[in-house]
């Protein structure tokens, strides 16, 4: 059986959806599955490609910022890619692949498989906009001729059934996320390097500055956690348009000494930023049909042993266990979430034992060998 995995997200994005692709394609492949991955290229070369246990075909200037011209040229690469190795699957593995398919039905004979995410269904169907009601008519095609949807919440699932698609095909494969290497060696190296964090409460966001990622209410609940805990360190990182509006933000409530906003980091100060904090929060909220469908920040943090502050909303509490892995509160309370925040960030030996609950759930419930292991039994039953 040859599989083809169609994604127009992939390394090196480091977005959810692009590591999910990268992460199943890497257990499939591991598990003995044939398969090649079709991804937009963000250049003239991708030299990591060589490294992978699978083969990457890339689509010359998939990645345009030009939306139609992005959809003709992935739309081309994925009709030349079937024709040349014809693959006996295909897989739609993001939103745009899913629409991208809908529009070659008629060339695409094969059994098809595709993965659903939270916003794909919010915002597309029906569509809010003419273009997003545009976008929806192939999407909502793909969906009615493949033979199996995976989603990676519940969340979604229940969205995606409610807008009317057969319940019978819709199944939920949670996310699986790599634990990371070297997390004890890295956690005693981190303080050298980063001296002006140290015998400070440390608290982590990772996210695009973007409206619906709930940075500024988080920001207001720091001025309260900041009156009862005057040490408090937030790390921000991440960059998008919101940032010079974080930026004033800060400025105006008083806590250029207990928030940074780092913008886009390294791996390796990534890795410190984990290694070094108490908790993790991220306060996302619907803004427009966006939805957080899972938050794979949530899982990243708990592979390090960080319990995470999340919002009821999308599939979050999916990722967070309420009083066992983290907390979870309503968005736009932010009196709530500072009390919470207040809870952990006073506490490093309850926010040690939460975070010990947090990587376990992960090991048990996220790994990707779980994930590679149930997305080839779906694949194998819909290949025949």
């Amino acid at each position: 059986m040859k599989l083809l995995l169609f994604t127009t997200r992939f390394a090196p994005e480091s977005v959810g959806t692009a590591r999910y692709v990268e992460l199943l394609a890497g257990g499939l492949a591991r598990r003995g599955v044939e398969l090649r991955v079709l991804a937009p290229a963000y250049g003239n070369t991708h030299p990591e490609d060589a490294a992978r246990v699978y083969q990457v075909e890339r689509i010359p200037g998939g990645n345009t910022s030009f939306i139609p011209l992005r959809y003709q040229r992935v739309r081309a690469g994925l009709r030349r890619m079937v024709a040349q190795w014809r693959p006996d699957v295909v897989w739609a593995a993001n939103g745009m692949a899913t629409r991208v398919a809908g529009t070659l039905l008629g060339e695409l004979k094969m059994p098809l498989m595709g993965t659903v995410y939270g916003t794909d269904v919010s915002r597309r169907l029906p569509g809010s906009t003419p273009w997003t009601w545009l976008e929806s008519v192939p999407q909502r095609r793909f969906y009615t001729r493949a033979r199996r949807l995976l989603t990676i919440t519940r969340f979604t699932q229940g969205v995606l059934v409610g807008k009317g698609v057969d319940p019978a095909k819709v199944q939920v494969v949670y996310m699986g996320v790599e634990m990371p290497a070297g997390v004890e060696q890295t956690q005693a190296s981190a303080p050298g390097r980063h001296p002006e964090w140290q015998g400070r409460p440390l608290l982590l966001t990772v996210g695009r500055l973007v409206r619906q990622k709930g940075h500024q209410l988080l920001l207001r609940a720091m001025r309260q956690v900041a009156d009862r805990v005057p040490q408090v360190l937030h790390l921000i990182v991440g960059d998008g348009p919101e940032r010079s509006v974080l930026a004033r933000q800060i400025e105006g409530l008083g806590l250029r000494d207990n928030v940074l906003l780092l913008g886009r980091v390294s791996e390796e100060i990534l890795r410190d930023c984990y290694a070094q904090a108490w908790a993790f929060a991220l306060t996302s909220h619907e803004v427009k049909s966006y939805v957080e469908g899972m938050g794979l920040v949530f899982l990243e943090a708990a592979t390090w042993g960080v319990p995470s502050l999340g919002t009821r909303h999308g599939g979050i509490p999916e990722a967070i266990v309420d009083g066992q892995t983290g907390f979870l509160v309503d968005p736009g309370q932010p009196e709530h979430i500072a009390a919470r925040l207040v809870d952990l960030l006073g506490d490093e030996g309850y926010c040690r034992q939460l975070g010990h609950q947090a990587r376990s759930r992960v090991e048990q419930y996220f790994n990707v060998e779980r994930m590679a292991a149930q997305s080839e039994a779906h694949l194998r039953e819909v290949a025949g």
